[in-house]
This record gives C-alpha cells, structure tokens and sequence, in this order.
C-alpha cells in the first residue's frame, strides 16, 4: 500500500471520527440546548434573502423552517458519514462493490439507531422516521461516492 494511500486513509478515519462526534454530541444535548442550537440555525438561514422576503411577504411564517431543517440535519450529517464510510472502503479494498454498499448501509442504519438511543438518555424524543432519515443519508452519500469511483475508473480504462 502506497504512502499516499495510507495518508488518505488516516484522514478519512479522523473525518469519521470528526463526524461521529459531531452526530452523536449533538444526541447527547439536552431538550433545552438541542432547542436553542436548531433556533439558531432556522434564524441564520431566514436571513437568506429569497426566505427573508417570503418571510416579510407572508408566504412563510417565522420559524417555520425548523422542522425540514432539523429533517434535513439528519439526512446531510448521514449523507456525510456515508460518504466518508464508503470512500474508507474504497481506500482499502479499491472496490465500490454492491455489498461494500450495503455494508455502509446497514451501519449507518446501526449508527443512526445508536443515535436515537443516546437521545432517549437525555430527555429527547426518539424517532423511528429520524432513523430512515438517517439511513436514507448514509445510502446517499456512499452511492455519490460509489458513482464517482466509477465515473473516475471508467474515465481512466477509457483514457
């Protein structure tokens, strides 16, 4: 295995790291603090000047965001894992394999539900649909990286 490689895969290992602290840290916040940190969030992106002027022509109600936000929180942190899951293989077995895909897939379900149960310690409610989200994520982002692995392979084979 070349130098590089195993550079690039003790990268992906700390991004995976990094974004399974990211994921799970956010699971162990409390009602309260979850609350304030998706306020937050739903208030930045109002300032966004195509939802700011739906805000101010009443085509959207403040706060309204929240939800598909919060939605969408779990299927891009997911998508990301996935991603980097997917390439970790790639970097290992130079495969994109339909079952390396489907590992990724199962784990990233195994992940999500192990996130869903962290948040049950902390006063949270735990969501079945969060976990499909989760899922759906994980699925996206190990099939982009799959599709450019291939792209990629089959540029070279061509070239």
């Amino acid at each position: 295995m070349s130098k590089k490689r195993i550079i690039a895969i003790v990268i992906d290992l700390l991004l995976i790291a990094l974004t399974l602290f990211f994921i799970f840290g956010n699971s162990a916040k409390n009602t309260e603090k979850s609350g304030a940190d998706s306020e937050a969030v739903t208030s930045f992106i109002e300032q966004i000047p195509p939802i700011k002027e739906a805000i101010e022509n009443n085509k959207l109600q403040p706060g309204s965001l929240e939800g598909p936000i919060r939605s969408l929180a779990h299927f891009f942190e997911f998508s990301i894992l996935g991603a980097e899951l997917m390439l970790l293989i790639i970097l290992l077995t130079s495969s994109a394999n339909i079952k390396y895909y489907f590992f990724v897939v199962l784990l990233c379900f195994i992940l999500g539900l192990s996130d869903e149960i962290i948040q049950s310690f902390t006063d949270r409610s735990t969501e079945v649909v969060d976990v499909i989200k989760d899922i759906a994520g994980g699925a996206f982002g190990a099939f982009a990286v799959s599709l450019i692995h291939f792209l990629v392979r089959h540029k070279k084979k061509k070239g």
